[in-house]
């Protein structure tokens, strides 16, 4: 006798939730999976870091593990064959089977690492995982350009310039130990000078000096894995000689 099809009922809907659940398992049983516990590990240079990398499903016990690195378009092997190769020899192991620890890490790590397993008795017998290794490094003592003296209501460039940082750093500029702010306008403090600071660029400029702008000036560079600064450099607003004597001259005539 012909089963009857039970209106506004699916096939999936009749079948008991067990036998739903080995239906599923079925599907998974046999696939070789990895995961990671940070797919965008961040480092300071020199120091140690792990690339997570985890078989969580395999019926394979002793699956091939290979790492390899991907950098300005080139793919290199890290680990292959059993043993670390490249520039990684000497300072990275394996861990856990599959994980990767590289110690003393330089800013030439900074790159994509592929982790890949290859489990020959598994159903889906290959699975990779991609992980992205960024690797800080500290800002050197800038480059500093004061100008040494510039006439009373002139423009006035300073520079401050640092390229060994990762990230690239941003830049603050001090005059006599005390911080200015990117825009003089913006601080009542400052109301008598007329700067702006690009805090990517590094460069302080006057639009028009005065007198009150004069003093030692120094700049930091930071990011986040730190700091550093230029030596003080003296910068000194000063009258045209021209104009003091011509002010000088105006003055005698008018006693005549």
């Amino acid at each position: 006798m012909a089963l009857r099809r039970l209106p506004g009922l699916r096939l999936c809907d009749r079948l008991p939730d067990f036998f739903l659940l080995l239906l599923f398992r079925d599907c998974l049983i046999g696939a070789v999976n990895l995961k990671s516990s940070n797919r965008n590990p961040v480092v300071q240079e020199f120091e140690s870091v792990e690339l997570s990398c985890i078989i969580t499903d395999s019926q394979t016990n002793d699956p091939r593990i290979e790492w390899k690195k991907i950098q300005d378009a080139q793919t290199t092997y890290v680990f292959f064959d059993n043993k670390i190769q490249g520039d990684l020899a000497g300072r990275a192991e394996l861990l856990g089977k599959t994980s990767l620890k590289i110690w003393n890490v330089t800013r030439t790590d900074s790159a994509l690492y592929r982790c890949e397993v290859v489990a020959r008795n598994d159903r889906k017998a290959i699975d990779e995982i991609v992980i992205e290794l960024t690797v800080q490094v500290k800002p050197v003592p800038p480059v500093c350009r004061v100008p040494k003296a510039v006439p009373v209501g002139k423009a006035a460039t300073l520079h401050c310039q640092e390229s060994e940082g990762y990230p690239p750093p941003y830049y603050s500029w001090y005059r006599n130990d005390v911080l200015l702010p990117t825009n003089s306008r913006a601080n009542p403090r400052f109301r008598n000078s007329s700067f702006l600071l690009n805090s990517e660029t590094g460069t302080l400029v006057f639009s028009a000096v005065h007198k009150e702008d004069s003093g030692q000036y120094y700049c930091i560079a930071s990011n986040d894995a730190g700091s550093a600064r230029c030596e003080e450099q003296e910068m000194e607003v000063c009258e045209l000689l021209f104009e003091k004597i011509s002010s000088e001259d105006w003055q005698v005539n008018r006693t005549f």
